[in-house]
């Protein structure tokens, strides 16, 4: 498959779950969850969901055990929403990445705060 198709495919998944997530459950349930991002395999058998969830890690834990729950459920969701030879298998995963890009930016205004510029007059 070619990187554009994969990268489409990707977009597309992440979309329809992102509705799918949005329609099925209450904030109060999930919590605030974004997608932040979803991976296809080559084969297509399985799709791992990054995500982030606006709160504490309690939140977090309380967000992926849900997803995993759910799992079967969004998948068919899936299946009907987005036409695919194979519906992948959902991996849902907490998103390291933005966590780490924050902790990084904590840590530099901590060295340099008056290096950073003022927000632009207006």
């Amino acid at each position: 498959m070619s990187v554009e198709r994969v990268v489409r495919l990707n977009e597309v998944v992440k979309r329809a779950l992102s509705v799918i997530i949005e329609r099925e459950f209450t904030h109060a349930a999930l919590g605030w969850v974004t997608l932040s991002r979803v991976v296809v395999s080559k084969d297509m058998q399985h799709a791992r969901v990054f995500f982030t969830v606006l709160g504490d890690e309690a939140q977090e834990q309380r967000a992926i055990l849900r997803l995993r729950h759910a799992q079967p459920f969004v998948r068919s969701k899936l299946a009907h929403a987005v036409r695919l030879r194979y519906t992948p298998e959902l991996i849902f995963e907490i998103d390291e990445e933005l966590k780490s890009a924050m902790r990084i930016d904590t840590l530099l205004n901590k060295l340099h705060p008056d290096d950073h510029p003022a927000a632009p007059p207006q």
